[in-house]
């Protein structure tokens, strides 16, 4: 009698508990799928990648009968899904206990997907937030350095018996543009001392040059390319936008060119990282170069495959330039904007081209390996000649 008693109310604390649990969880998918989150395939993926089915039905057998065996992975809890769930706290993860409580720890959610030899969680790469000062009275560039590193540049330029000819095709599939256009590199400017977010307008100091001298280059490669000069940042100004909407305006300019040109299937957003020099700085055979890497935004549509280009972009870097790449970093919208105009096609990539201590030969022996790598990646897709 007693024990019969007793496994009752073992059963009601039980139901009452599972109760709560469930209530839990759908208030938590109503609010989530009224305010933010979207039901797709890839939001379920990312939710649930950390589980591995085969453990988690042993344990739940386990948890029956513990006569079944336990699985020898790590401990799966239908308690700790759920509360991944509806709080995104993991226990095995301190990012995400502390993450919204300090905000510098954000910094840290940076999700590796593929990391070269170097990159941890101490280093990660991490974007730079100019003030609003600094936005509308950017940097210039210092004329002196400028004249002396013009001087100092001993290789001539090529012959022209040896440069390939440039024809244009008549079809453009690549557009290149930069989200950040002010982004700058230090070492050209001036009045950088008391400045740890360089920007400038000056091309010859931007990431606005590294595009420039990206779309030079697979031009060369018979590519068509289609290359945006849209100031951005005049854009943030004159709507009164501020700094974090930057992908909000750049995705007007994306969203025009794809309408206006069906065939730009290739998009390409160059940045600078804000991390120093010696985070950001190779040495192959020899000479210096500005090290890449690859963001991915988990929240657009066309995530598997975006990732999937990234990842061979990083491999074919990797196996050509050893240590070129930092390797493929993803992004969603606690660590960003989450998108980054990937949702416009399955070979959009958000490209980071060295630190703001790179100098100009370093970014451009880099964009020239980039260049390389990517025209021979495209033309293993697109086998026929464009017209």
């Amino acid at each position: 009698m007693q024990k019969s008693k007793t496994r009752s109310i073992i059963n009601y604390l039980n139901t009452t508990v599972l109760a709560v649990i469930m209530l839990f969880v759908i208030v938590a998918l109503i609010t989530t799928s009224y305010f933010s989150f979207k039901f797709s395939s890839t939001n379920l993926t990312n939710l649930f990648k950390s589980v591995n089915s085969t453990e988690f039905y042993v344990d739940m057998m386990h948890s029956e009968n513990h006569l079944f065996p336990k699985s020898e992975g790590r401990d799966s809890s239908l308690s700790n899904i759920f509360l991944h769930l509806t709080t995104n706290i993991r226990f095995d993860d301190i990012r995400t206990l502390l993450g919204r409580e300090l905000p510098a720890l954000t910094y840290f959610h940076t999700e590796i997907a593929v990391a070269e030899e170097g990159t941890t969680l101490a280093n990660l790469p991490f974007e730079s937030i100019p003030s609003q000062d600094m936005l509308e009275n950017p940097l210039k560039v210092d004329e002196e350095k400028a004249k002396q590193e013009e001087n100092s540049q001993t290789q001539p330029p090529p012959s022209e018996e040896h440069k390939n000819p440039v024809t244009e095709p008549n079809n453009k599939t690549v557009f290149i543009y930069n989200s950040h256009n002010l982004e700058a590199y230090r070492p050209l400017l001036e009045n950088t001392t008391n400045n740890e977010n360089v920007v400038s307008s000056d091309e010859r100091a931007n990431v606005v040059g590294v595009s420039s001298k990206l779309t030079n280059l697979l031009q060369q490669e018979g590519l068509g390319i289609e290359f945006s000069k849209a100031n951005i940042n005049q854009i943030l100004l004159d709507k009164k936008w501020n700094y974090y909407s930057a992908y909000k305006a750049s995705k007007e300019v994306v969203e025009d060119a794809v309408s206006k040109n069906n065939s730009l299937k290739y998009l390409i957003d160059i940045h600078r990282d804000a991390a120093g020099k010696q985070i950001t700085t190779a040495s192959i055979n020899g000479k210096n170069y500005a090290k890449l890497y690859l963001v991915v935004g988990k929240g657009n549509t066309n995530y598997e495959k975006n990732l999937a280009f990234s990842i061979r972009l990083h491999d074919e870097l990797k196996k050509n330039y050893p240590g070129i790449s930092r390797g493929v970093f993803l992004k969603g919208y606690d660590e960003g904007d989450g998108v980054y105009n990937q949702n416009f096609s399955d070979r959009a990539i958000l490209l980071e081209v060295g630190g703001v201590d790179n100098t100009n030969d370093e970014i451009t022996r880099s964009i020239e390996a980039f260049a390389e790598i990517f025209s021979k990646l495209y033309w293993e897709e697109n086998n026929a000649t464009q017209q």
